[in-house]
């Protein structure tokens, strides 16, 4: 089968469609589990290859998946663990003789039951917690790798003001204060431009692409560790945004991740991190989104 994608994708003679750190998701394990995805227009509502040429949408889809699986993997992995029968069990034991999903091949239905968000967390609840000096490590180099964002930003109206910020904060500004004095949000007076969670200076990577303009998302993702991003445009306007020092905001990050809670974070973190290489042939990885989107 051939892909059908944008004339812009780069083609290779790569044998991995997909790295998620260390985990590579091979072509011919893909190609296997995409043919199945096609012929099963019953089950998935997908519509066959026509004369041997897949939508580019389709294949997307599918990888995205198996992506979502292989970062969890990757990460049960490192702490030397796995999803297992039993894990799987809680949701094959549910499903009914005739359930359609009864149909596929093993390894497909093991795809399935992986995506499960029970499954998912039964075998990310035995990842140990990683040590507060790991959780600094991974902060200090990319924050969205712990798999939550500590964030300020700066709102203005137009690109002339944020550059105009921009030139303040390298002259020596403080962003707290500056936030204070000319972002256009109501709350700056008093936060500082900080963004919070509940009960944390901290959010979820996976709170903030759900609800987050993903132009403003995308933008924190692309800030420095350590500094401040360029102006970014949303629907709101224009920011500069910062992650916030690990010495500001180091016990939220920790206290995250000293749940059973943690492999979670983990998995989001990896997703949203650019521990993700997919092959130019089906797209590239967008973090905010978690999927994979058409170059060009």
């Amino acid at each position: 089968m051939v892909l059908v994608a944008t004339s812009c994708a780069t083609f290779t003679e790569a044998d991995s469609v997909a790295t998620i750190g260390s985990t590579t998701i091979n072509q011919e394990t893909f190609d296997r589990l995409l043919a199945e995805y096609l012929e099963r227009g019953d089950v998935f509502g997908t519509l066959p290859a026509i004369d041997g040429e897949v939508p580019g949408g389709e294949a997307r889809r599918l990888l995205s998946a198996l992506v979502q699986v292989a970062a969890t993997n990757e990460v049960l992995d490192q702490a030397g663990q796995s999803v297992t029968e039993a894990d799987r069990a809680t949701v094959d034991n549910e499903l009914p003789p005739e359930h359609p999903w009864r149909t596929l091949s093993p390894e497909f239905l093991n795809v399935i039951l992986d995506l499960q968000q029970s499954v998912r967390g039964a075998a990310l609840s035995r990842v140990d917690p990683p040590s507060p000096a790991t959780v600094e490590s991974l902060y200090r180099v990319s924050p969205e790798s712990t798999g939550v964002v500590c964030l300020r930003h700066i709102l203005v109206d137009t690109e002339s003001e944020a550059d105009e910020i921009v030139e303040l904060l390298e002259a020596g500004a403080d962003f707290a204060e500056l936030a204070a004095e000319r972002s256009t949000e109501p709350i700056a007076v008093t936060s500082g431009g900080a963004l919070v969670g509940n009960g944390s200076r901290c959010l979820p990577v996976a709170q903030i692409n759900q609800t987050f303009d993903p132009l403003f998302v995308a933008g924190a993702y692309a800030a420095p560790a350590a500094g401040w991003s360029d102006p970014v445009e949303s629907s709101f306007g224009w920011h500069v945004i910062m992650h916030r020092p690990f010495d500001e905001i180091g016990d939220d990050v920790i206290a995250i991740h000293s749940s059973s809670d943690s492999g979670g974070f983990l998995v989001d973190g990896l997703l949203a991190s650019g521990g993700v290489e997919i092959d130019p042939r089906y797209g590239t990885w967008d973090p905010v989104s978690s999927g994979i989107v058409p170059i060009g």
